[in-house]
């Protein structure tokens, strides 16, 4: 079916073709656009013109894309690939640098604890 937040539709899904879990690998991308951006691509477009605009431009990119790292910007190109057969799967990206290269999450305590701070501050 075609149910779904048009910018975050796979393009597959968008021209009534079969599809399988790579459909998730492109809303997992369009989610770090809308993450990195402050709004999903094409934000406030009918659904309509959100079809044409994917048609006509590809994949929704970066707005400022050499404000970002290049393991983010490759690592947003591997989830939105509009030939779902070149999309990386799930699997692939877990063994992308991007994903690799991060931070343990035990690195986030600090940085929790000084926003926790100087919201406190603020208050």
């Amino acid at each position: 079916s075609s149910v779904g937040t048009p910018s975050w539709m796979a393009p597959e899904v968008v021209r009534g073709e079969a599809y399988g879990p790579k459909v998730d690998i492109w809303s997992l991308g369009i989610m770090g656009l809308e993450m990195v951006e402050g709004e999903a691509p094409y934000e406030g477009e009918t659904r309509l013109r959100v079809f044409e605009l994917m048609e006509r431009n590809g994949p929704p990119k970066l707005q400022n894309p050499r404000h970002h790292s290049a393991l983010l910007r490759d690592f947003l190109r591997c989830c939105l690939q509009a030939d779902q057969d070149r999309r990386w799967s799930a699997q692939e990206l877990l063994q992308h640098p991007f994903v690799t290269s991060g931070h343990p999450t035990s690195s986030l305590a600090a940085v929790i604890i000084s926003a926790k701070q100087v919201q406190e501050d603020w208050r």
